[in-house]
């Protein structure tokens, strides 16, 4: 790298880091904690309810309303800004959450707050977060993408020991009031007290009018091999996710431990993220992303093996599986940017996302009714080796363009500002 080039690398940090740590702190506060945590709930809410773990398995399965969300979401964002987009959401997020803590007393009233949690949760998540760190970053977009991917893993490591002990104590819903809190509460001011307005370097240009709801995305080969690689993962990782909890007192495991497993899942998003972002940055990205999406099957393996009451193996196989579910943003979001450009980024993402979450829908429903059908999770954890191997399949031939070439970018663009919130000339 040429000394300016060095240079101007090195200053996407100056405003940058605000705007990393901003994404962060909203990343480990928003839906995706609720998500994670989720399968924690699972076993007090059955017996209050009278719910059957296909019953929970198909609420779960109901957050598929964000194949309909995201693009719809991700298409405001590129229309209106981050800013807005994000603070709505989060807002109305926070309500559904007092809901399902103060109002929900049976399988209607869980699954219609669940739905709706699917439907907007795009707007507190990767679809909007991940676009102003690719509007801002060139040289170092890996590695910003996966530091704002570790906000989830930080609270999702150290959420889920105090949070069992809250539930435990005062019952599962102080759980959801506890979380919604989170969000509303932490995540919010940090993004609106944090994110500057006008990024140090805008490097966006705007496409022609309407270019944020061009479509013909849909008929590239590209996007179909990005959507089916990221629904062949979700179906394995999220469905894994989804029954963590109850997959690790099947091997004669204390809900203790369980709890564990899920900071141990966190723990390797953690490592997933980091690392994955820094390999996009330094390798060639399509290799990266074949050895990260590989490295979950191999957890599978070693969970399906594991001897009942071998904790160390259920552990480190839980962190195994995470590191794909920590690296799987700074894949997606990295090839998105690379591959279609920022101009519309919010609209593909958001539909490559909505599908994505198909692959989760299915992961849910198919772990739970694999468990309920054989009484156990070893079959559902064989199936999902070998999606994983198709999906790394599918991601090795996907064209990126060189660096700085991706449609939309270059020197003295505009997008960037909008992207992050409207902003005027000078304002901080």
């Amino acid at each position: 790298m040429t000394a300016p080039a060095a240079a101007a690398s090195q200053s996407e940090w100056t405003i940058g880091w605000r705007i990393v740590l901003a994404c962060a702190v909203a990343n480990g506060t928003g839906i995706s904690l609720l998500f994670y945590c989720f399968s924690m709930f699972l076993i007090p809410m059955s017996a209050e309810l009278g719910l059957s773990r296909a019953d929970t398995g198909w609420v779960q399965s109901l957050i598929i309303t964000a194949v309909l969300g995201a693009p719809l979401i991700g298409r405001l964002t590129d229309r209106l800004g981050f800013r807005p987009v994000f603070t709505a959401c989060t807002l109305i997020l926070g309500a559904v959450g007092l809901a399902q803590g103060l109002w929900v007393s049976g399988l209607v009233s869980l699954a219609l707050t669940v739905a709706l949690s699917g439907f907007l949760g795009s707007g507190s998540s990767s679809i909007t977060l991940t676009q102003p760190i690719n509007a801002h970053f060139r040289h170092y977009r890996g590695r910003a993408l996966g530091l704002v991917g570790i906000g989830v893993s930080l609270t999702t490591i150290l959420v889920p020991p105090p949070l069992q002990a809250l539930i435990a104590e005062h019952g599962w819903r102080s759980g959801f009031i506890a979380l919604a809190g989170l969000g509303v509460l932490i995540g919010l001011p940090a993004v609106l007290l944090l994110m500057p307005r006008l990024p140090a370097r805008p490097r966006v240009t705007r496409g022609p009018v309407g270019l944020a709801g061009d479509w013909s995305f849909l008929k590239e080969r590209d996007f179909w091999l990005l959507s089916l690689a990221n629904m062949a993962a979700a179906i394995a990782t999220n469905g894994a996710i989804s029954q963590l909890a109850p997959m690790i007192v099947e091997h004669g495991l204390s809900p203790a431990t369980a709890a564990l497993g899920l900071s141990s899942f966190a723990a390797g998003q953690f490592i997933g993220k980091l690392g994955g972002g820094w390999l996009l940055d330094r390798f060639e990205p399509r290799r990266v992303a074949v050895l990260m999406t590989l490295i979950p099957g191999c957890g599978f393996l070693l969970l399906w093996q594991a001897h009942a009451g071998l904790a160390a193996g259920v552990l480190i196989a839980s962190g195994m599986i995470g590191a794909l579910s920590g690296a799987d943003i700074d894949i997606y979001a990295y090839f998105t940017a690379r591959r279609f450009g920022l101009a519309r980024y919010g609209t593909v993402f958001g539909a490559l996302h909505g599908l994505g979450w198909l692959g989760t829908a299915s992961g849910i429903v198919l772990f739970s009714a694999i468990a309920h059908a054989t009484g156990s999770y070893g079959p559902a954890q064989l199936l999902s080796c070998g999606l994983l191997v198709v999906a790394a399949l599918f991601l090795l031939p996907v064209r990126l363009p060189p660096l700085g070439e991706e449609a939309g970018s270059g020197p003295g663009g505009g997008a960037a500002g909008a992207l992050v919130g409207h902003a005027q000339p000078g304002e901080a």
